[in-house]
């Protein structure tokens, strides 16, 4: 069989058979009579928003605007778990389970306090490293703030693991004026780890009593002859608290303060941090409160038999009530009767106590030191989401100046029939009102905003829509020059229409597609673009089927009514 020649090789008189023609014309039959019906549609369209020109920008700019007012609804949403918990998904289960079963004593606030030295690599397990994390954290410990006249510190908003209910009514007046907050820190290892602790007790004839100078066994031992307590030693013996804190190593044994029952207070040798991190530490009780060397250290490393060496970084974790526990926790006192107490304001009070703990502990330590210290609150993620969730009018405004200086001076011609500089800039204006009128759409609908709202959609939503400006403005320019006057929008529309309507589809395609992935903020970000972008395509001069902006021929001489 002969092989046919290659296409390069056929003779210049060849000729196709003759039922070549006739195959091609049924196979291109259909889509050649719909996209001739569709540009009909869109000449006829053309041709009624040029006899009705005013009419169809009035109303445009009446509907955006009246839409645009929904931006003063809109609610911007700063919760990571509301941002980015998938919807119905096995950790949003997981939480509403832990919610719903646990309530709200298992929900706290947690405000880190991490120290690194200032040259990478340094050994911080020292005596000298530890002072200076003391030091930022008896600060952090120390925070005040006054609202509705009265004076918040944090043994009056820390999370404590539950005060324990005993019989003798003293020992539970006292139990609840010490009882510790949950602080994880590996100064806990030490007996200053008891500095941090800010409640007292008195007991006629002695010293007020602190977590510093308590020690649970001797009190009891003093106590017993004159009042019942067995039930509460036996709770203490099976919490394992011991002799508390008094029983620890002194990080500094020529401290004044430090008790005769530390290990270390007759020698008074500093003592081994490694040996003493190793394992984790303990808070006052020593079954129940077991700080893991992963919260507490960071950048470890070991020898070969497992033994810790050095560490990079300390870690102090403190941990406030929720909102909720702190209204329950002062809800009907004396303290809180006289301001109208809500969970609003216990909020706003462990906000204010946040920000203030993270500005007084990165301030703790001498700019000289030879450590750093990181402060970071709950409150402080809020705060970074609220800035960058924040419209910034500057760069907005910029963007969308850029993009009419950047229309006008390339739609703008010497020859004044030819120039369409007004045209560009009418275009981009109609455009941002189409946008803010897609966002103020979302508002109304409930769609929350986030920081890619605020931050990307903008100027995404100006690039989608102003493109077709130029091509209509084309369009329009290259008309035929006998064109009547009542066909010139019929006939842009007809030319350009196609390509914009199907790119407009597209695009609504594209966003509706990302909308189906079932994470709130990506979800948020798909529909947000999906309506600005249908709005932009179909505002007056953006390019859509009522675009006006460019109606009146710069060389038409008629006194005929056109926008522009």
């Amino acid at each position: 069989m002969v092989r046919p020649p290659p296409l390069g090789e056929l003779p210049p008189s060849y000729t196709p058979p003759s039922a070549a023609p006739q195959i091609l014309a049924v196979s291109l039959k259909a889509p050649l009579w719909l996209r001739a019906y569709f540009q009909g549609l869109l000449f006829s369209l053309g041709c009624r928003i040029q006899r009705h020109c005013g009419k169809v920008l009035f109303l445009g700019l009446l509907a955006f605007g009246a839409l645009a007012l929904g931006l003063r609804v809109a609610i911007i949403e700063t919760d990571l778990e509301q941002l980015w918990v998938e919807v119905d998904s096995r950790v949003s289960q997981e939480l509403h389970y832990t919610k719903e079963k646990l309530g709200e004593e298992a929900a706290y606030t947690s405000q880190m306090l991490i120290q690194t030295a200032r040259q990478e690599g340094e050994n911080i397990l020292t005596s000298e490293a530890l002072g200076l994390h003391l030091q930022a954290a008896l600060t952090a410990s120390k925070v005040q703030v006054s609202l509705y006249g009265k004076s918040w510190d944090l043994n009056k908003i820390c999370y404590k693991s539950g005060v324990p209910i005993i019989e003798n009514g003293m020992i539970e007046r006292m139990i609840e004026k010490l009882f510790p907050c949950v602080i994880l820190t590996p100064l806990d290892c030490f007996w200053e780890g008891a500095k941090l602790q800010g409640g007292s007790a008195y007991l006629p004839g002695r010293p007020d009593i602190q977590w510093t100078n308590l020690d649970p066994q001797q009190l009891l031992e003093e106590l017993g002859p004159f009042a019942s307590l067995e039930s509460f030693r036996e709770l203490l013996d099976k919490a394992q608290v011991g002799q508390a804190y008094v029983g620890r190593p002194c990080l500094d044994p020529d401290d004044q303060h430090c008790p005769p029952s530390a290990p270390n207070h007759h020698s008074r040798q500093a003592p081994n941090v490694a040996q003493e991190l190793s394992g984790g530490c303990h808070g006052f009780s020593h079954k129940f409160m077991h700080w893991q060397e992963e919260l507490l250290l960071g950048g470890v490393a070991r020898d070969l038999q497992g033994q810790l060496l050095k560490a990079e970084a300390l870690q102090s974790t403190f941990l406030l009530m929720s909102p909720r526990q702190l209204y329950e926790h002062f809800r009907g006192d004396y303290q809180t009767h006289d301001i109208g107490w809500s969970e609003e304001q216990a909020s706003t009070v462990l906000q204010a106590w946040q920000r203030r703990f993270v500005q007084l502990a990165q301030e703790a330590l001498p700019a000289n030191a030879s450590q750093q210290i990181y402060a970071f609150s709950s409150t402080t993620l809020d705060d970074i989401l609220q800035a960058f969730s924040e419209v910034s009018t500057s760069r907005v405004v910029g963007g969308y100046l850029l993009m009419l200086a950047y229309a006008c001076v390339t739609m703008l011609r010497w020859d004044c029939a030819q120039s369409q500089g007004a045209v560009g800039l009418a275009g981009v204006l109609l455009v941002a009102l189409a946008v803010a009128s897609g966002l103020g759409l979302c508002a109304l609908l409930g769609i929350t905003f986030n920081a890619a709202t605020t931050q990307v959609l903008p100027f995404l939503a100006l690039g989608i829509g102003v493109d077709d400006i130029f091509l209509l403005a084309h369009a329009f320019i290259k008309a035929p020059p006998d064109t009547p006057l009542q066909e010139r929008m019929g006939e842009c529309l007809r030319r350009t229409g196609t390509s914009v309507t199907l790119t407009s589809i597209n695009n609504m395609v594209a966003f509706f597609m990302a909308a189906l992935v079932p994470i709130p903020a990506l979800r948020a970000f798909s529909l947000q673009p999906l309506l600005c972008s249908s709005d932009s395509d179909s505002a007056p001069g953006a390019g859509g089927q009522d675009s006006t902006s460019g109606h009146c021929p710069p060389n038409h001489h008629s006194t005929s009514f056109c926008p522009l």
